[in-house]
């Protein structure tokens, strides 16, 4: 994947400004931010509702995997030595665990569905 000539980060080529001399290899927000191109020019640029949107949509993906570890460290540290509880959190995490990787693979397609709807629709141009 190129790099930006700005800010350094990789992009797919869909994110970068067509052009050459000094618009050739410039991400969209940094041809935005040094003034190479208006945001008219630049549909591909996420607004601030669109990237906020966006990430909570990655962070209803991914939490699963947050809150596991938590969980049980939680378990480990307070309710294991609780007498019938321990035990019956000790199957819930372990159901849960064990369910976790299938609830992600089984929700994939509709955060595909998400991330298609909140991405805007883009041309690449000629040459990209």
């Amino acid at each position: 994947m190129p790099a930006c000539r700005h800010c350094g980060s990789t992009y797919p080529r869909e994110f970068f400004i067509h052009g050459v001399g000094p618009r050739a290899q410039v991400c969209a927000r940094c041809g935005v931010d040094q003034g190479l191109v208006t945001k008219e020019e630049v549909p591909i640029l996420f607004e601030k509702s669109m990237s906020s949107a966006r990430f909570s949509a990655v962070a209803r993906r991914y939490s699963i995997f947050l809150y596991l570890p938590f969980l049980w460290v939680l378990w480990g540290a307070t309710l294991s030595d609780v007498e019938p509880w321990g035990l019956f959190f000790l199957g819930l995490l372990l159901l849960l665990t064990l369910a976790a990787p299938v609830i992600f693979i089984y929700r994939g397609g509709r955060y595909s569905g998400d991330m298609a709807r909140l991405s805007p629709a883009y041309d690449r141009p000629k040459g990209h």
